[in-house]
């Protein structure tokens, strides 16, 4: 599906961040648009006055002004048509700068938004950049429980029934954060990293079988929920068959990496047995993973240990 951005959308989701104040553009001009199709393309979504490789969005500021205020009226007037002739999604000026009246006029024969702002072109620039990326950036909607384990993003994942609610609950319990249940969705705002979000629908909400729907913040405070988090590890619930577990690594645990918009994601599978408290496990899972992190594997250890050990009695047995 084609995510796109509208220059209507942009102005009223940043006005009052940017303090925004929208002069020319109506009709047509509102509903110009910039797709995910252009993340790819050479020109960046937003930037300085560049006829060249133009930016879908062109800032103007102090100096970019006066440029144009050093051409001659001939050369004005191509410059700015030139600017204009392109796909734009807006022009912004920034700097607490006036609209030159030439700028205004070519504008709204051409049905191109522009705006203004009190702000420095320079911090325009980076924020119209983020939330361009970000709002056209790669998501999806996953099935599980999105929490924060730890100050670990973890997604809980497993089939219906496996006892993923009842899990966030107790973790809940125990002081960590639910940021979204059922559904999360999960966006790529940069080449290494996701994002996790609660769709506004399920906000503060968990479904728990047998209970129905809970609301987690009226329950346990605004400190037991997360607005959003950095997925950082999966933990999949699985009920062994039978019965019976089958583990293949007893020294590494169950583990792997699940592709999530294509970035791998390391996963732990625990298997649901009655009289484990999954609790703890995910609790001391997230404790080992943390220590990955910092560069240090218990298993590695463990056996960098025993090769000492064999080593010096091998020694003995030798002399």
């Amino acid at each position: 599906m084609v995510r796109s951005l509208t220059a209507s959308t942009l102005y009223d989701e940043l006005q009052e961040r940017l303090d925004l104040q929208w002069i020319v553009g109506s009709g047509k001009g509102k509903n110009r648009s910039v797709s995910d199709h252009d993340l790819t393309a050479r020109p960046s979504l937003a930037g300085y006055l560049n006829l060249i490789h133009p930016n879908k969005v062109q800032v103007l500021g102090e100096e970019e002004l006066n440029h144009l205020n050093s051409l001659d009226a001939t050369q004005r007037v191509e410059t700015l048509t030139a600017t204009l002739e392109n796909d734009l999604l807006a022009v912004v000026i920034g700097d607490d700068l006036e609209a030159p009246e030439d700028l205004v006029k070519l504008s709204s024969a051409a049905d191109v938004p522009v705006l203004v702002s009190d702000l420095p072109s320079w911090e325009l620039v980076n924020l119209l950049q983020y939330y361009i990326s970000k709002s056209l950036a790669r998501s999806t909607s996953l099935h599980g429980v999105f929490m924060e384990v730890f100050t670990i993003g973890v997604l809980i994942t497993g089939d219906s029934g496996c006892g993923k609610s009842e899990l966030a609950l107790e973790l809940l319990n125990r002081g960590h954060r639910l940021i979204a249940d059922d559904a999360p969705e999960f966006t790529q705002i940069t080449p290494e990293i996701i994002d996790g979000t609660c769709p506004e629908a399920l906000q503060d909400c968990l479904e728990v079988r047998g209970l129905g729907v809970l609301n987690v913040r009226r329950m346990f405070g605004d400190a037991a929920i997360k607005l959003n988090k950095y997925l950082r590890l999966i933990i999949n619930l699985e009920v062994p068959k039978a019965g019976r577990v089958e583990m293949s690594d007893r020294l590494h645990g169950n583990t792997s990496e699940v592709p999530v918009l294509d970035l791998s994601i390391p996963s732990i599978t625990l298997p649901v047995l009655a009289g484990r408290n999954l609790a703890i496990i995910v609790e001391a899972a997230v404790r080992d993973f943390m220590l990955k992190m910092k560069g240090y594997d218990a298993a590695h250890a463990f056996v960098e240990r025993h090769s000492r050990i064999l080593h010096r009695t091998s020694g003995k047995w030798e002399s």
